[in-house]
């Protein structure tokens, strides 16, 4: 704000919350790539904003997209924190949750996935290919270990993935062809 501005301080940081606002109610749709230099603050943005006493702000067509979203659930996984058989678990108890209102799942730190110990972990490539490429195709077949093979279909959630500047290129497959939309923030 320069001395020559005669807005008060708070319609600046409104102006600020409305631009960030409509930058990030283009997630709620799909699958996005959300690059950021802060995934773990943006994340609980977006989460805030979905909540049912999230003020919207403005009529710009952005904020009556978000309106719309509000009052779906939210559910936050940390890739790096998955153990054996975690990520494929996680997607199977995904698709048994209902459809309505559409779920919203925030993939967090998918470039940090654990190398270590297979008695431990899931290949990195594999836990990779579950949580991130999968969701490349509108059906996505699964195979649980326990209760066998199992589907969902894309259009049901909205997937985001938070990563900071580089981590893509941490990834064990490029993510060129699968489709997913991609934001900078």
């Amino acid at each position: 704000m320069s001395i020559f501005d005669q807005k008060p301080i708070e319609q600046h940081v409104r102006a600020l919350d409305e631009t960030i606002q409509n930058q990030l109610a283009m997630c709620y749709v799909g699958v996005t790539i959300l690059e950021t230099s802060d995934p773990e603050a943006v994340a609980k943005h977006l989460e805030k904003m979905v909540s049912s006493d999230y003020q919207v702000i403005g009529n710009e067509p952005e904020a009556e997209m978000l309106k719309k979203q509000q009052g779906r659930p939210v559910y936050r996984w940390d890739a790096k924190t998955f153990k054996k058989y975690d990520a494929i678990g996680s997607m199977y108890q995904l698709s048994k949750l209902p459809k309505e209102p559409k779920p919203i799942v925030i993939i967090e730190n998918i470039a940090d996935i654990p190398d270590r110990d297979r008695n431990i972990y899931d290949d990195p490539a594999l836990v990779e290919n579950i949580l991130l490429h999968s969701w490349k195709d509108e059906t996505i077949h699964l195979p649980h270990h326990k209760n066998g093979p199992f589907q969902m279909s894309k259009c049901d959630y909205t997937v985001i993935f938070p990563v900071k500047p580089g981590d893509l290129q941490k990834l064990r497959h490029s993510i060129k062809s699968d489709g997913f939309g991609f934001v900078q923030f």
